[in-house]
This record gives C-alpha cells, sequence and structure tokens, in this order.
C-alpha cells in the first residue's frame, strides 16, 4: 500500500504547480443605462454613461429613441449628458422600447421589450415614535405603518421605500418676490429591526422585506399575502433631537438652484414644510431581481470573499444595465412645519 501512496502523492504535488492565466485581456468600454421609468409620471430620465477601464466615464453625447406599441413617440439628444430626460406618458398594458446611442453614435444599446404595469395603492399610512431595547443598549426609531392591498388574481412584486420632503420658502430683507425650493432625500432604514409581513402567515427568510442593505433596493413578492393585504412596519433610525428640517440642506439648494441672483439679496426668514412619504411601486419580477442583487451588495453582512459573486441582471442589448417600468403610488405624513429668522 505504501508503495501505492508515494506515486499518488507525487502527482498531486505536481498538480498543485499549474497555474491558472489571469489575463482577460483589453475590455472594450461599454454603454451603461439606468432608467426607472414611472407610468405616474409625464416625464422619465435615463442615465447614461460609459464603462472605461474599470471606470464609469461620462459621455460625449447621447440620444434616446423611445417607440411605445410599435410607434416611435420620443427622439431626444443632449451634449455631454449624465442624465437625459424625454416626456412621455404611458398606460397599462403599453410595450415600450428605447433605443440609445452615445459618442456620435459610436455605441448603440437596445433594452428589452418593457410592459407598463398596473396600478397600485397605499393605504392606512401612520407613524409612531418607539424605543427597542437591546441587551445592554436601546435605539431609537420613527416607526411608519402601512397597509399595501395586493392586486389580486396575479403574481405581483413590489418596491418601497421612505422619503423626507422638504419646502422651503425664503423671504428677502429688499420685499421682492419669495423663492422656492425643494429637498428630497431618501431616509435610511435601518437593518435592526426588519419590517415584518403582519398577515398572520409565516414568511419564510428570503421573504420577509429585508433592509439589510441600503433602504432605496427594499423590495418583495405578494408570496405570503396574496390576494390579501399586508401590514407593514418600518423603523427609520431616529435620534429624536434631529428630526426637524435641516436648514443647512436647504440653503445650499437655494444657491444651487438661484446662483449668482442672490449676490444683492439678503435673506429674512425661512418657513419649512415637512413631510415623511412612503412610496410603494408596482414591478416586474426582473425588476425585483434586480433590487435584490443591489442590496445584496449594498448590505453590511455582504463579503465578496467568502460568499458566491452576485449576478446583477441586465436587460439591455448591446450594453449593460437595467431598465424598468413602475407604477408608483405615495402617501404623506405632514410632520412639524418650522421657520427659521436671519
Amino acid at each position: 500500500m505504501k508503495r501505492d501512496f508515494l506515486p499518488l502523492l507525487l502527482f498531486l504535488a505536481a498538480a498543485c504547480t499549474n497555474t491558472i492565466p489571469y489575463d482577460f485581456g483589453q475590455v472594450e468600454p461599454q454603454l451603461m443605462v439606468v432608467g426607472w421609468l414611472d407610468q405616474a409620471s409625464s416625464e422619465q430620465t435615463l442615465r447614461i454613461s460609459l464603462s472605461e477601464g474599470g471606470l464609469v466615464v461620462p459621455v460625449e453625447d447621447a440620444r434616446v429613441v423611445c417607440s411605445v406599441n410599435g410607434t416611435e413617440v420620443a427622439d431626444v439628444s443632449e451634449k455631454a449628458a449624465e442624465r437625459l430626460s424625454f416626456p412621455l406618458s404611458l398606460r397599462p398594458g403599453d410595450l415600450v422600447q428605447l433605443s440609445i446611442e452615445a459618442n456620435q453614435g459610436t455605441y448603440k444599446a437596445t433594452s428589452a421589450l418593457l410592459t407598463v404595469p398596473e396600478p397600485v395603492a397605499i393605504s392606512r399610512v401612520d407613524t409612531a415614535r418607539v424605543t427597542i431595547r437591546y441587551t445592554d443598549w436601546s435605539e431609537r426609531y420613527l416607526q411608519v405603518h402601512a397597509d399595501i392591498p395586493d392586486r389580486k388574481g396575479e403574481d405581483n412584486w413590489y418596491s418601497i421605500s421612505l422619503r423626507e420632503i422638504t419646502e422651503g420658502t425664503y423671504s428677502f430683507r429688499d420685499g421682492g418676490p419669495d423663492l422656492v425650493v425643494t429637498v428630497d432625500s431618501p431616509r435610511y432604514i435601518m437593518e435592526m429591526d426588519d419590517p415584518i409581513l403582519l398577515d398572520g402567515n409565516g414568511a419564510s427568510s428570503n421573504e420577509l422585506l429585508d433592509y439589510t442593505g441600503n433602504g432605496e433596493f427594499a423590495c418583495f413578492s405578494d408570496r405570503q399575502f396574496r390576494d390579501a393585504t399586508a401590514h407593514i412596519r418600518m423603523n427609520a433610525f431616529s435620534s429624536w433631537n434631529n428630526e426637524g428640517v435641516d436648514f443647512e440642506s436647504l440653503g445650499r439648494e437655494l444657491v444651487k438652484v438661484y446662483g449668482p441672483g442672490l449676490d444683492t439679496r439678503e435673506p429674512d426668514s425661512c418657513t419649512a414644510r415637512h413631510w415623511l412619504e412612503v412610496r410603494l411601486s408596482h414591478c416586474s419580477q426582473e425588476a425585483y431581481d434586480y433590487l435584490r442583487a443591489l442590496r445584496t451588495l449594498s448590505s453590511r453582512s455582504y463579503r465578496p470573499e467568502i460568499v458566491e459573486p452576485v449576478v446583477i441582471p441586465s436587460n439591455i442589448e448591446g450594453g449593460v444595465g437595467f431598465v424598468s417600468i413602475v407604477h408608483t403610488a405615495s402617501a404623506r405624513i405632514e410632520l412639524p412645519s418650522e421657520i427659521l429668522r436671519y
């Protein structure tokens, strides 16, 4: 037996000396397109860029041609466009396709044929301040409750997010016209207390609303509440002493929007209205898979060195990226307004 073992050991040792080449050669630049079109909006926006040498670089120019049900309805172009917007009104059931060009037609891509989803609803939205106590510490949260009636007789996929919206109206000591600016930002949802489907059914771990990553990518299917209503509870981190209006962000937005025209005007006060907005989108299964992949990559617990690679879906032919059409419903909760006097 020893004589049989020695040749095997020598064979294994020799096998370990083989090297695997790690030269993929020159990777050609690709057109990158990302878009989240909304049936509830009359204007849509695409983000267009190039992947070049492992970097994302802007395009020199971009052109988008949009067809609905086989008929061209929009043809727009712009120089040095990172974002390209175009008017587009959609109805449930419409079939939409986008053709994208960049850098004088050097790069061309086409989206998959997209179907406009049916409308979605959100109801009974409310908030509460809660403290969750752990073993040796506690955290404060702004808790949001919402009811989501499922669309009956079909499979459905949804995404959900929390936004903070502040509208500031600036008055000036020169007695001139007021200026209005708006700040719209995501409210980060903590992974410490995931939202739960409170419909009485036991959900498997992969069907809970998993917020271990960025709350912008939160999504779920209706498998646990088919043809019923989901009662969702979300916890957004709250220190309770900084829930007021962010006047610094409003000031930066004022300068950004109105620029040099402010040099000769001295503000007297800013009256700010403040809302928390829940946004629910009805999306396709492909968009749901895309969001799940992004959520995994943004998770604090994601360890690329010890887990399988995450495949990010792409529905762009001739390039990379993802374009989807959703229908979004929103509900606003008005928070206390404030006035800042200078």
